[in-house]
């Protein structure tokens, strides 16, 4: 297995009950923007039926409100709006060996929610993950089914690249897991059955893997 650590100045990731106006990001990204990010390093669009294990944790440093210029569908009138950013952040991604080649030498961009989301390649780490019980769990979303408390929203899962725009393929609902900023208040919750479990950043991760053309825990 490897880690690949993704850094960027600036993350938002839309908010899946706000369409228009004010527009707040959610604190983690969902397993979309992970496609896109795997899809960018390869250079194709990529599936989670295609990769046998995803995991990630997420931490960002702080966050605040922008002003943003932008066109109306339709409208030749430009509108501000407020948009939600989050700084200073970092993204651990857990892969499969044979992706370590992609993030040595990303096709493409690799965004951290928006096209000004820019993020870059600072290590790319071999780990071994031991499965251990009661690990606490943050910087990530699981499923409903996991037993753990928090915000639940329907995220998409996957896009369909082939219409414009976009559609999403499959959404599903997960619980919202953000990682604490304040280290006096490392309040995670633990999940008290079995995880692999990464020492360095005393988490928890939990993995999706692929099955029958859904992502499952």
């Amino acid at each position: 297995m490897i880690r690949v650590k993704i850094k960027s100045w600036t993350a938002s990731f839309r908010y899946p009950t706000f369409q228009s106006g004010y527009q707040p990001t959610l604190p983690v990204p969902p397993l979309s923007t992970i496609q896109g990010i795997l899809s960018a390093a390869k250079g194709e669009v990529v599936s989670f039926t295609e990769i046998p294990y995803t995991g990630y944790v997420f931490k960002s440093e702080g966050q605040g409100v922008d002003l943003e210029r932008i066109y109306a569908l339709g409208k030749p009138e430009t509108d501000v709006i407020r948009r939600e950013i989050l700084f200073d952040n970092t993204l651990y991604l857990y892969l499969p060996d044979e992706w370590a080649k992609y993030f040595r030498k990303p096709k493409f961009q690799l965004l951290l929610g928006r096209s000004s989301d820019i993020a870059t390649v600072e290590n790319i780490t071999e780990i071994e993950l031991e499965e251990k019980p009661n690990v606490p769990v943050g910087g990530t979303i699981v499923p409903v089914t996991s037993g753990l408390s928090g915000l639940v929203h329907a995220l998409p899962v996957e896009f369909d690249y082939s219409t414009i725009p976009r559609r999403a393929k499959i959404v599903r609902p997960f619980i919202v897991l953000p990682f604490p900023r304040n280290p006096a208040q490392r309040k995670r919750q633990t999940y008290k059955g079995k995880l692999p479990y990464d020492p360095e950043m005393e988490i928890g991760v939990w993995l999706y893997e692929s099955l029958y053309g859904q992502v499952q825990p």
